[in-house]
């Protein structure tokens, strides 16, 4: 068991509380992605129930493979580039696609358009596993990365309740609002908005993490 000193030392670390913003942002564009995105594809752009059903298979599948894929190359690059580099590339580049396709979403009119930034979503929330936040979580304090996990896991549960209660609270639309299809269209475009500067937290957060304190950012899994 850890001693009570020992335990403040852990959840004082800097890059668990970044960890603590970046994987709530993560769930939050995954909640966006399986849930949000596609219902936003049926009921503003018109695409049918059963493409809905699809897509989300669809999705799903792409998001197993696209794991599979992202781990066999983190382990190519990681005997190529230098650690950080290798997983910060995984951490962070993920984050910048995400902002980049919600962005798009609120520009786009036509359900092409949005099967396409959905599926650079899907593509980049691969990464998650395959040499992200908790590979390096395990790498920085083996002993402790369970422990580590299970708190900014927790937080990341957040994003299941608020998620629901963001979109409802900057989407709803009085039935009555003059031109309702453009503010409808316009507050969809808000809450796309809102999702990537949470994206953009996360990305920031885990930045600021290491530039705050970079000593520690140390792979101690390494012997010798």
């Amino acid at each position: 068991a850890q001693s009570p000193a020992s335990m403040r030392s852990l959840i004082c670390r800097v890059y668990l509380l970044a960890f603590c913003i970046y994987i709530p942002a993560y769930n939050l564009i995954y909640f966006n992605l399986l849930n949000v995105v596609p219902f936003y594809l049926n009921k503003v752009l018109g695409a049918e129930p059963l493409f809905i059903s699809s897509l989300n298979i669809g999705l799903s599948v792409l998001i197993a493979f696209c794991t599979l894929a992202f781990s066999y190359v983190f382990h190519k690059l990681d005997n190529l580039l230098a650690w950080l580099e290798c997983r910060m590339i995984f951490a962070l580049l993920p984050m910048v696609l995400q902002i980049i396709a919600l962005i798009a979403l609120s520009f786009t009119t036509t359900i092409t358009g949005g099967v396409f930034n959905l599926t650079l979503s899907a593509i980049a929330a691969a990464t998650l596993f395959s040499g992200s936040v908790y590979t390096i979580n395990y790498e920085i304090d083996p002993k402790n990365s369970a422990f580590l996990v299970s708190i900014f896991n927790s937080f990341g549960q957040i994003s299941g309740f608020v998620g629901p209660i963001m979109m409802a609270a900057i989407t709803t639309t009085n039935p009555d609002t003059p031109d309702y299809d453009t503010v409808y269209r316009q507050r969809w475009a808000y809450f796309f908005y809102t999702v990537a500067g949470v994206a953009a937290s996360g990305f920031l957060a885990i930045l600021g993490a290491y530039f705050v304190k970079p000593d520690e950012w140390v792979n101690r899994t390494k012997k010798g």
